[in-house]
């Protein structure tokens, strides 16, 4: 763990453990803005027109990974992160707390941050505490805005037949500006995918679903990215977004890849947890075919999976 310079924000904290790295913002945030193998592309996207800016009163995007809340809301999910954190703390075990208050809502955000001893594998856990005096609903909300040139993928339900089924599989959640016969989706018999293209933002594409299987995966020509989380117990009925545990969204130059936890009613001083899981693994470029991300992004997800019960 060190402190560096990282995209022109002049203070930063970098997680390293040889094979992999975390660098978390400490200027703004809490924000985790790079995850790479050593000497690898970073799995997010970092924003140009933003890039080493803090002390605003507007909200930035930014890029890389973030803590929100849902469902979306403006102006409650928008609280502006650009000071910064009130804690950045070394954990026992070398990972990192970092959180911060949010002065429009009452909420203390905080993201808990460990990168496994060898390996790529990381966990994030998200921490939302109530610090007001009355309950509020909300579900939180993992945002990561993924590197560019590449698509999100997200993969079916397990096919089981008309004879053998009745029962719906899963909710498939669409917004008002999804457009299904844009051309950058992919909606195959075993995995849906959306990529991102182009420079210009006004054409914005999303969709959510329930997730069982409990990960997705992002894929540019260098590398997966992987994400998983713990499904909670539940189903579809106490999720927000008429039942969404996995989101992803494109525009223009950028692209997300989000994860939902439940919605819950905290009350004053209670808290929700959200953890997500990653993973890393160099590829030659997977086609967007159902044959070739059987053969090979599943071995990657075994391989993640091993690491991730290792890290728990």
């Amino acid at each position: 763990m060190e402190h560096i310079k990282y995209e022109g924000w002049k203070d930063c904290v970098r997680l390293a453990n040889g094979a992999a790295e975390l660098v978390v913002t400490a200027a703004f945030g809490p924000r985790i803005i790079h995850y790479g193998r050593t000497g690898g592309p970073n799995a997010f996207h970092v924003i140009p027109e933003t890039r080493g800016q803090i002390g605003s009163g507007k909200w930035f995007p930014y890029g890389g990974h973030r803590l929100w809340h849902a469902p979306e809301v403006m102006p409650r999910t928008y609280q502006p992160d650009n000071e910064p954190p009130d804690e950045v703390v070394e954990m026992e075990g070398g990972g990192l707390r970092v959180g911060n208050w949010e002065a429009g809502t009452g909420l203390f955000r905080e993201m808990r941050i460990m990168l496994a001893p060898q390996g790529t594998a990381a966990r994030v856990e998200h921490r939302l505490i109530n610090h007001n005096l009355w309950a509020i609903t909300l579900a939180p909300w993992g945002l990561s805005i993924v590197a560019n040139g590449g698509r999100a993928v997200i993969p079916q339900e397990p096919f089981v037949s008309h004879d053998d089924d009745l029962t719906p599989a899963r909710p498939l959640v669409l917004w008002k500006f999804t457009d299904m016969a844009d051309p950058r989706w992919r909606w195959g018999r075993k995995y849906l995918s959306l990529r991102q293209e182009g420079d210009e933002q006004g054409n914005p594409q999303k969709v959510g679903v329930y997730n069982a299987q409990g990960w997705a995966a992002h894929l540019t020509p260098q590398q997966a990215f992987l994400i998983a989380i713990d499904v909670a117990p539940g189903g579809p009925s106490v999720l927000p977004d008429d039942g969404c545990n996995f989101e992803t969204y494109t525009d223009g130059p950028f692209q997300e890849l989000e994860t939902l936890g439940p919605l819950q009613t905290l009350e004053p001083g209670q808290h929700t947890l959200h953890t997500e899981h990653w993973f890393l693994a160099p590829t030659q470029g997977i086609a967007d075919e159902d044959a070739a991300l059987d053969a090979q992004l599943l071995p990657l997800v075994a391989q993640a999976r091993e690491a991730w019960a290792a890290l728990r």
